[in-house]
């Protein structure tokens, strides 16, 4: 049987480099090295999982972010935990 991911996984790792992608061009965050490092994630993993997210999966070196960076994410940067992880609402929880 082959492994998968689910879709829904998929948009949240998308929403993650979206919400990151906003932190950096707001310059709350100078790219994704500094995340990592302040979250002490591995970089490169971080990179390829950003850069194959157009892929077929078993041609993904990484499968998933960890739950750390997603939590990282939100108290860093205030994004909504329900738009990261259901593609509900607004990205920041201070939108109106």
């Amino acid at each position: 049987m082959k492994k998968s991911i689910n879709p829904r996984a998929i948009e949240i790792q998308r929403r993650f480099f979206e919400a990151l992608e906003m932190a950096i061009s707001l310059g709350k965050m100078n790219g994704l090295k500094g995340f990592c490092e302040a979250h002490k994630l591995n970089r490169t993993k971080y990179s390829r999982i950003k850069n194959d997210l157009g892929k077929p999966f078993n041609e993904m070196t990484y499968k998933m972010i960890d739950i750390d960076a997603l939590a990282g994410i939100c108290t860093d940067f205030g994004v909504s935990a329900e738009w990261l992880l259901l593609g509900r609402g607004k990205m920041l929880k201070n939108d109106k």
